[in-house]
């Protein structure tokens, strides 16, 4: 258990570090969004491109900050089925739908990673006026999936040691009322 705390604690700095660069890319949209908005209709010259710049740093700012939120377990729960079941089986459920978005995160990971080296090789860029690379976006994507199946890992390796620790210590006293 000491490792997955240790591991834990690591991986919080990172978390934190990469939600902290997704809310400084926020406050850099704010600045060439609004200067775009005043070009555009006092001006009628808007910035060519800006909104796909802000594109590309809102996929960041998604992406940056998913592990972070599954580390505060703030990511959306329907519980309407599952609040009245024990909390033992709450908690192997809780693992289980980890394990699925484990699953399925790591095919996301691998998939848009091939796909940013893809972009990368041909050095691809966007079309129109300003011609944006494509790889640095397309690289932030794989980045925070990737930290987020990280996360999911941890908590399925927590998560499963406090249940079979719990599900002993209830074993126990059960054994014991007897």
């Amino acid at each position: 258990m000491k490792v997955f705390l240790t591991l834990e604690k690591w991986l919080k700095k990172i978390e934190r570090g990469f939600c902290y660069g997704a809310a400084g890319l926020v406050l850099v949209m704010i600045f060439p969004t609004t200067l775009d908005v005043i070009l555009r209709y006092i001006f009628n010259a808007p910035l060519p491109e800006m909104f796909q710049l802000t594109e590309f740093m809102m996929v960041a700012v998604v992406y940056l900050a998913i592990a972070y939120v599954q580390q505060l377990k703030d990511h959306i729960k329907i519980e309407i089925a599952t609040q009245w079941l024990p909390p033992m089986v709450q908690e192997l459920l809780d693992l289980f739908g980890f394990l699925v978005g484990l699953v399925i995160f790591t095919i996301i990971t691998w998939q848009t990673g091939r796909l940013a080296w893809e972009a990368w090789e041909t050095q691809d860029y966007t079309m129109g006026i300003v011609q944006f690379p494509l790889w640095p976006a397309k690289s932030i994507l794989p980045i925070g999936v990737g930290l987020f199946c990280f996360r999911l890992l941890l908590d399925i390796l927590i998560g499963l040691f406090q249940w079979v620790h719990s599900f002993g210590e209830h074993k126990g006293r059960l054994q014991g009322e007897r």
